[in-house]
């Protein structure tokens, strides 16, 4: 990211290396807010971590004042969680697990003569190639081979040494104990020791990662808490030293004088920071595949996440997603926010002008009708008109609600590109009131492109011109914020009249008409002086006010006066002093 425009470019664009060194990294840990432990999908581990490590993280507390301070976070099971584990406890984002893995590979291909002379004892010289392969961030495995192994303790350790900084690698206590390969201190043995310290001459400390269940096949990270002590690990559960002689330990960790060693550390990127970082990577995204980021992010965990599917890659996942949103077939729920993807027997072809279905109501009910629904009992399928797309949506088909979430029951919206829903008047919007309305729910409402604070009022109203009288309903708004948002009688007299008596001659006059209904219905609906108009004090026969009358008005009451026309003005009249 250019740090002076915010714009994402590539490295070789601002004069740097054709990739992203992820050694800068390695000083820096995150740590995560008190009030976001709890929060689902971000926070603590839900994949019965607390339970598989119980006694592991009891031990942990005990060295910190029996505080929890090192908490197992959350990352994706997507087949890449041991770099998506790195990137989160670096800088709390799983953003960083694709420069992770391409550092890595080129680091081992780099490296390649000194891992085989290292490990030539428990590495066959065969093996390398699979190994360098596997931490392509693109690997699949080939067919015949079943599943791949994945990334193991060796790409542990070159990940130790792409970021120049140490890895623990924790399990069950009995897992530790046990004489199994599932635990070990990764350290950064390529890489000279001064060049494993921060700015301020101190060695990087160690990153914690375990495993988070006795199937042993999934990473999870520990993370500090901020605002708490920087975590440590007592000496006992610290193990020993994998691939290289233990003595190495001393001079790539440091421990205190009981001999805990601190784990991340408390140099962590500002968040406003990773946030324009974050947008820089999304604005490149939607720049590449016309298909917002999160967009994809959501699709992957509401549509493949739900069918058990794993390991499925990013780009087919962006794929699937691009075609649903074309199709027509990604739904977002308004109550909820979850997404939905409809599958239907029929194509959405059928639905648009010249399709199948859409000409068959054509010539059944004549032009079509926004809102209304038409009925295709051949499919088994209801259907209702959308005007702005020009073409019919299907709400129910073989007896299943389709635009009804399967999750909450809430309303489903067709979602765009950009990952918004396609609202219709009326629904409630994802932007906050600042403030009361009416309405209390808290959100706006949408209502023919725009956000309103308050539901529009609504009244039946007649127009008749040249023998012909339609009927019409007016949605009005009169208590916005916004003076702008609320409505203007005369623009909605207007447009009534153009709409149904298009080029009439002499059809002001029906506007003014108009726009005298309208007054007085919103006057009725405002409770003041009962109508548009004040009502005056009327004479009995002899001409006289009676007392019913005279109190009802006062000339020193002040009343309300619409003048109708194409500007109004509210005055108060308080009497005629000067008569």
């Amino acid at each position: 990211m250019d740090k002076r425009t915010g714009e994402g470019k590539l490295l070789s664009e601002m004069g740097q290396g054709a990739m992203f060194d992820c050694s800068v990294l390695g000083d820096r840990a995150f740590q995560i807010e008190l009030e976001h432990v709890e929060t689902a999908g971000y926070g603590r581990d839900k994949t019965g971590s607390h339970l598989y490590l119980e006694k592991t993280l009891q031990a942990i507390q005990v060295v910190n004042d029996n505080e929890e301070r090192l908490v197992p976070v959350h990352v994706d099971g997507d087949g890449h969680c041991l770099v998506h584990a790195m990137s989160r406890a670096l800088v709390g984002r799983e953003i960083f697990w694709h420069a992770l893995m391409a550092n890595l590979k080129s680091h081992l291909e780099t490296e390649l003569h000194k891992y085989k002379g290292l490990f030539r004892d428990f590495i066959h010289d065969d093996e390398w190639i699979d190994i360098i392969s596997e931490a392509d961030p693109y690997f699949q495995p080939p067919p015949s081979s079943g599943e791949g192994l994945g990334l193991r303790n060796i790409h542990l350790f070159g990940l130790a040494n792409v970021l120049h900084r140490p890895i623990i690698l924790l399990d069950s206590v009995t897992g530790m104990q046990s004489s199994g390969d599932y635990t070990g201190i990764f350290l950064p043995a390529l890489v000279p020791e001064d060049k494993c310290k921060s700015k301020d001459n101190v060695l990087n400390k160690p990153l914690a990662v375990a495993w988070s269940s006795l199937g042993r096949n999934h990473f999870i990270p520990l993370v500090g808490v901020r605002g708490k002590p920087m975590p440590k690990l007592p000496q006992w559960l610290i193990p020993k030293a994998w691939g290289i002689p233990n003595e190495m330990v001393q001079r790539y960790v440091e421990f205190d004088s009981d001999g805990h060693c601190f784990i991340g550390g408390e140099r962590c990127l500002q968040e406003k920071y990773i946030q324009r970082l974050v947008k820089a990577m999304d604005d490149l995204f939607i720049k590449k595949n016309n298909i917002a980021a999160q967009l994809v992010t959501e699709v992957h965990q509401f549509v493949y996440k739900p069918s058990g599917m794993v390991g499925v890659k990013p780009e087919t996942v962006t794929v699937a997603a691009k075609s649903a949103v074309a199709d027509g077939r990604l739904y977002r729920c308004l109550s909820c926010n979850a997404l939905c993807e409809l599958h239907v027997d029929f194509s959405s072809d059928q639905l648009c002008p010249g399709g199948e279905l859409y000409n068959i109501a054509v010539e059944t009910h004549g032009p079509l009708v926004e809102g209304l629904s038409y009925t295709f009992p051949s499919q088994d399928l209801v259907c209702v008109f959308d005007a702005e797309r020009n073409m019919l949506v299907a709400v129910k088909h073989k007896n299943m609600t389709l635009l009804e979430c399967h999750l909450c029951h809430g309303p489903l919206r067709r979602v765009k590109s950009d990952g918004s829903a396609v609202y219709v008047n009326g629904d409630r919007t994802s932007s906050p009131v600042a403030g009361s309305s009416r309405c209390g729910c808290g959100f706006k409402h949408y209502w023919n492109g725009r956000e309103y604070e308050n539901m529009p009022e609504s009244f039946p109203i007649s127009l008749e011109w040249g023998g012909k009288t339609v009927s019409e309903t007016v949605y009005w708004f009169q208590y916005e914020h916004d003076p702008s948002l609320n409505s203007n009688v005369y623009d909605v007299a207007a447009k009534l009249v153009q709409k149904h008596f298009p080029g009439e001659f002499g059809s002001e006059r029906l506007v003014q008409k108009v726009v005298d209904i309208i007054l007085r219905q919103t006057a009725k609906r405002e409770g003041e002086n009962k109508g548009a108009r004040p009502k005056f004090a009327s004479q009995n026969a002899s001409g006289t006010n009676s007392d019913e009358d005279t109190n009802a008005v006062s000339p020193f009451t002040p009343s309300k006066i619409i003048l109708t026309g194409e500007k109004k003005k509210n005055f108060t009249q308080r009497g005629a002093e000067h008569e």
